[in-house]
């Protein structure tokens, strides 16, 4: 129903209203009266009308003036005035104030009832419109995303404004993104995320600390990466996007690691394509940055910079004889002049170093494979020399070698034994935190199965129960201080939940940690 408010201070014409037009049949329902404008304003603030049948001329304030006030509180309001044949000077007002309609007192029952009818459906067709609008809003916005990553996506097809094509592209990146510049500057920023579920939450996370930058972007997620799209309306706003990059790479709630590729500067949309492009070969450099980073095309090193010690035949040469020689920290330090030479001067081809890399390491394994132990070669290529970082394969590579040099030292002793021994010593280190099989495989480079069966074969006992038996026993030196409380204890040997705590020490001692400390005390342990 239409709600509608009668406004006269004539009781008389108000019941009269009320009682003679059918208000039901045209869809209408009376929800309140009014005697005068101030009276009417009131009421309309709590009733909200959608028309308002009212009188000209009335003390305290006057239809025409309350008119003006109710089209400033609500413009969709339709008011009707009901006049008599000297408010002429009045209904000039009126139609300034794009009233829909007047009738003339004494008032004609079936003239008000047709104005009524053509008034309600005029407000009935305004709100199927509405509908559809925001009908048409929710599902643009439920796809936006979606959207504006197709949008983008031909966009960088684009090599020139010339191009067939650009006009229609444009036109549906602006539709979609009304307030977005049409001219100017732009630069193009692309992430890519260590897990590849961390999309969700990214895309409103960019936009928000845009506006909190008041920095005018596109962003969407394409291709399972982000892409960002700035307007460059100063030279300042570079810097508010280097602290934007800082903001997106150092949120506090983000829960995985990203790093950005920036593009050069354009000046037409058309051209983004480019620094898109440009921005996807700085990224690669996230290979000698490591993650959390944001690493600007303008800002790498050209051709002509490049000198890459690994290299150098001579290098992998001198690397062979080190190893030969068994000067394991010789070999060390010629490896750590190569990482950190191609972190100066790194190079584009970024997969030719992970080959020469992965070279090196064959070359140890071939010099002293009783030191190796069994490890898939297709495993070991992409969980490290593929996927991983400079840095990453760095330390690999310094750990293989100091196990080797650690086999000298030990004569023969297993290669297995090493291996647990890294283990028991990685557990013994972070026993209180969360360790886990799978972060102790990480750790040694081996897969959570074969580091299980290793560990059994050489322990006989599992890693889960030994870390728990560590814990218990440090535990158990933990009880004999009276200043800490049991869920303090709890949490220093790596429980967060006291009373699991309790049930696991109660399994491993046969009592409780309080009955254990009593007795400690006591003397009888």
């Amino acid at each position: 129903m239409i709600k509608v408010m009668l406004v006269d201070d004539e009781e008389m014409t108000r019941s009269g209203l009320r009682e003679f037009i059918s208000w039901e049949q045209l869809g209408l329902e009376v929800v309140g009266e009014a005697e005068d404008g101030e009276e009417a304003l009131e009421r309309f603030m709590l009733l909200r009308p959608e028309i308002v049948l009212c009188d000209v001329r009335m003390p305290r304030m006057d239809g025409i003036t309350l008119a003006g006030k109710l089209k400033e509180l609500a413009p969709d309001c339709k008011i009707i005035f009901l006049s008599g044949y000297s408010d002429v000077a009045y209904l000039k007002s009126a139609i300034k104030l794009q009233a829909v309609d007047y009738i003339e007192k004494p008032v004609q029952i079936h003239e008000l009832e047709a104005l009524l009818g053509r008034t309600a459906e005029e407000i009935s067709k305004s709100r199927e419109e509405n509908s559809k609008l925001l009908q048409i809003r929710k599902a643009l916005d439920e796809n936006l995303a979606e959207l504006t990553g197709k949008a983008l996506k031909e966009l960088f097809q684009l090599s020139s404004p010339a191009d067939t094509g650009t006009e229609r592209i444009l036109e549906e990146l602006f539709t979609l993104h009304g307030g977005f510049p049409r001219e100017g500057k732009y630069i193009c920023c692309v992430f890519t995320a260590r897990e590849a579920a961390g999309w969700d939450l990214w895309e409103g996370q960019a936009i928000a600390e845009g506006k909190a930058q008041e920095l005018m972007l596109l962003a969407a997620v394409m291709d399972g990466m982000g892409v960002v799209c700035f307007s460059i309306r100063s030279d300042s706003e570079l810097e508010r996007i280097s602290l934007w990059l800082n903001r997106m790479l150092r949120k506090e709630d983000n829960q995985q690691a990203y790093s950005a590729g920036v593009g050069s500067i354009c000046h037409h949309p058309a051209a983004l394509g480019r620094s898109y492009r440009e921005a996807l070969k700085a990224l690669q450099h996230r290979f000698y940055r490591g993650w959390n980073t944001s690493i600007w095309y303008s800002k790498l090193p050209q051709e002509g910079q490049l000198k890459q010690l690994l290299f150098d035949k001579q290098n992998y040469i001198r690397f062979e004889e080190l190893l030969k020689q068994r000067d394991i920290d010789a070999a060390i330090d010629l490896l750590d002049q190569c990482v950190n030479d191609l972190v100066l001067f790194p190079s584009p081809d970024i997969d030719a170093v992970r080959t020469k890399l992965f070279r090196w390491y064959v070359a140890m394994t071939k010099l002293y494979p009783e030191t190796m132990w069994e490890f898939e070669n297709d495993e070991l290529w992409s969980s490290v020399f593929v996927a991983g970082e400079l840095y990453t394969i760095r330390n690999f590579m310094i750990r293989r070698l100091g196990i080797i040099k650690e086999n000298m030292e030990i004569i023969g002793q297993p290669a297995e034994k090493s291996v647990i021994r890294e283990v028991v010593k990685y557990i013994q280190a972070n026993y209180d935190g969360d360790v886990s099989i799978a972060s102790i495989a990480g750790h040694v480079y081996l897969t959570p199965t074969y580091l299980c069966i290793l560990f059994k074969k050489e322990k006989g006992i599992s890693i889960n129960d030994y870390i728990t038996q560590f814990r218990i026993e440090k535990a158990k030196q933990l009880l004999k201080d009276r200043k800490l409380k049991l869920y303090e204890i709890a949490g220093k040997v790596g429980y967060q939940d006291a009373n699991y705590f309790a049930k696991v020490f109660r399994k491993l001692t046969g009592m409780n940690p309080s009955e254990f400390r009593e007795k400690t005390e006591e003397g009888f342990l």
